[in-house]
């Protein structure tokens, strides 16, 4: 059986041979055209004019610069974000290009959307601008998010005919570690319209879609689910998962489960500390099937270290969950 096999099975709520791990079940990418972040791990100026840095000191992750905003009124933003002409863009080069390397019979071909409406705004404008704007403008903010979504639409139209990928991801990271960052009332009326639409259009396209948000979000899953989500990432373990899985499991895989904040995170850490995270979050969340483990191994993807750690998840993963489905099958 293989990754994809095995991971389609979990899926559509089966009883799989493993646990799935997304280091080996997916091949995530993104559509090269479209520039979201700069350069993939080394940032720069993406397609909006926003300035991204990739660090060190950022986790090698894409961070905006926060020195330098585009948008500093948020009712100009008609004059100063240009949305880029999709249609100009050679889709089949660009496709054929990316998947050139690509074992579509092994993986699921993952295609991660490009930022979240939230997520987009605070890179134009700065985080504490951008949600000062929702509160003093929030039908400004409105009108920008929705001619993102629009633009965001069409980016699934193009990927849907020109990849064809297995999942698309949707999201926006609108929650910290206590909860949303902003009020429920907001979420409401500024950042659930917009995640529907999205969520819908790739559905209507024939794609699995999988909602990614992190942080603390247990009590937004009903609306993760409302827009057409039947995977959730990074669902990290300072949410119930357990719960969560009871309640919603039959409609909602729980792709996650790992512990953003213990020791093996982080430099200096042993191989038994990451194996026995993989052991943790096999034992507490995979009886029963509906989870696969989305790791979060940080760091330089050059890094021999990373890489190394990588290895271990991967080889804990298949090798303990595939006795603990045949104790608990």
């Amino acid at each position: 059986m293989t990754e994809k096999e095995n991971a389609l099975i979990t899926i559509r709520h089966g009883q799989p041979e493993w646990v799935p791990c997304f280091y080996d079940a997916y091949q995530p990418m993104g559509a090269s055209l479209l520039n979201n972040q700069g350069e993939y791990g080394k940032g720069g100026i993406d397609m909006f004019g926003v300035n991204w840095l990739v660090t060190r000191d950022t986790g090698y992750q894409a961070i905006p610069d926060p020195s330098q905003h585009v948008l500093d009124d948020v009712t100009q933003w008609r004059d100063i974000v240009h949305f880029p002409d999709l249609d100009a863009m050679d889709w089949e080069a660009a496709a054929a290009r990316d998947l050139a390397n690509v074992d579509r019979e092994e993986k699921l071909l993952c295609l991660f959307g490009m930022e979240g409406n939230f997520n987009r705004l605070q890179s134009l404008m700065g985080i504490c601008e951008a949600m000062i704007a929702m509160v003093e403008e929030p039908e400004e903010v409105a009108a920008f998010f929705q001619a993102h979504t629009d633009f965001k639409c069409k980016t699934i139209e193009k990927i849907a005919e020109y990849y064809q990928p297995d999942i698309y991801v949707n999201g926006d990271d609108v929650c910290s570690s206590d909860g949303l960052f902003i009020s429920r009332t907001m979420y409401d009326d500024l950042i659930k319209p917009y995640e529907i639409q999205l969520g819908q259009k790739a559905k209507s396209l024939g794609l699995i879609v999988e909602h990614h948000v992190c942080g603390k979000c247990e009590n937004i899953i009903p609306d993760i689910i409302e827009t057409g989500a039947t995977i959730w990432q990074t669902a990290q373990s300072i949410n119930d998962l357990v719960k969560i899985k009871e309640q919603y499991g039959d409609r909602l895989l729980i792709h996650g489960g790992w512990d953003s904040y213990g020791p093996q995170n982080f430099d200096g850490c042993t191989e038994e500390q990451v194996r026995a995270e993989v052991r943790r979050c096999i034992d507490t969340y995979a009886k029963g099937g509906n989870y696969a483990l989305f790791p979060i191994v940080m760091g330089d993807m050059e890094d021999p270290k990373i890489q190394q750690r990588r290895g271990w998840v991967s080889d804990e993963c298949k090798k303990y969950s595939l006795e603990f489905y045949k104790k608990h099958a």
